[in-house]
């Protein structure tokens, strides 16, 4: 579409979407001024730029839609006149009822896909969580204490399900062995007293180990004693059987539970 001043078609520039400002450089008596009138001109020589803003489309009418009613603006899509019957606003953009009704029909299919893969990847999680709670890791005696004991990160629920299930086959000497081996990589040994004695070794107790706490001597002596934070908290020797070294080793998984998360 020519420019409506000047007529010029080689030289304009789109501000809008359907409109464009005609750049040409032309005679001011060439150009048409509002309403039609023309006015004196003091040379014939002189030109300037044309900067007349117009609508434009790619149809031959551009202000008529194609059921003939006058156009109220452009398609972003296919840059077609378009009436207030035949389009509408599309996240922002003014669209015809063509490309409107299938922008939709992609949104639909986008969301149907997403749905999709989130239904995939939610199924994916679910099938790694059953996968950890069947399967156990092979760990070695000195990693399943390390699991259990060392809090200087979060543990998965296998990690913890495998550390159990390995230590729980040693024997209440084993377990003492193994602890007494791993320890001193895992923290520095710590003083306690008890009375008028000095235990030193590792203390196994955390707010998580209902009401109840152990210390294992570096001469492999076990104490057990109360709570955690208690006043004047009294370690009194105990016989460390098959049932002590459950309780110690239940406590440790569920503290470590707690610290990771998982409860």
């Amino acid at each position: 579409m020519p420019c409506p001043s000047c007529g010029a078609t080689a030289t304009r520039t789109q501000i809008l979407t359907g409109y464009w400002r005609c750049d040409a450089d032309v005679r001011i008596e060439q150009l048409v001024p509002a309403g039609g009138e023309s006015t004196a001109v003091s040379s014939s020589s002189e030109t300037r730029r044309c900067g007349t803003v117009y609508l434009r489309t790619r149809d031959e009418d551009a202000a008529t839609c194609r059921c003939g009613e006058p156009a109220i603006g452009e398609c972003t899509e296919c840059t077609h006149a378009v009436c207030a019957d035949h389009s509408d606003l599309w996240q922002g953009w003014r669209v015809c009822d063509r490309d409107l009704a299938n922008a939709r029909l992609r949104a639909r299919a986008a969301a149907v896909a997403e749905e999709k893969r989130r239904a995939q990847e939610a199924a994916a999680a679910e099938a790694e969580r059953l996968r950890q709670r069947t399967t156990l890791l092979e760990l070695a005696d000195e990693d399943a204490v390390w699991l259990l004991y060392a809090r200087d990160e979060r543990r998965t629920e296998q990690q913890v399900r495998s550390a159990v299930h390995v230590l729980r086959r040693l024997t209440a000497a084993e377990f003492t062995d193994v602890c007494l081996y791993l320890l001193p990589y895992a923290r520095e040994p710590e003083t306690r007293r008890t009375g008028l004695t000095r235990l030193t070794g590792w203390a196994f107790e955390g707010s998580g180990y209902h009401g109840r706490s152990w210390f294992l001597t570096r001469k492999g002596e076990w104490h057990r004693g109360g709570p955690l934070g208690e006043e004047r908290r009294r370690w009194k020797d105990v016989r460390f059987d098959d049932v002590e070294k459950r309780a110690v080793i239940d406590e440790m998984a569920w503290q470590q539970s707690i610290d990771s998360g998982l409860v």
